[in-house]
């Protein structure tokens, strides 16, 4: 997943489906061409998403990933 920030705002976000499993990669690539438009100017400190495009497994690791991006860009 890469993310592009400008002051706090969410300005881009790519997310890459992984999954090997058809149901999943589905799943996947339907959270992929979603998301943009979930976070795409909203401060990073209020996204926290709990279901883009059917997907809840998926967005739990989006918010993971975006925790982590905002520890290591706090540093």
């Amino acid at each position: 997943m890469c993310i592009t920030l400008e002051d706090d705002a969410i300005t881009a976000v790519e997310a890459t489906p992984h999954a090997t499993d058809e149901t999943s990669l589905d799943l996947q690539r339907r959270f992929a061409e979603a998301v943009p438009a979930v976070v795409v100017g909203r401060d990073i400190d209020t996204v926290n998403l709990d279901g883009v495009a059917g997907n809840s497994h998926t967005t739990a690791g989006f918010n993971k990933a975006l925790e982590k991006i905002k520890a290591e860009a706090s540093q």
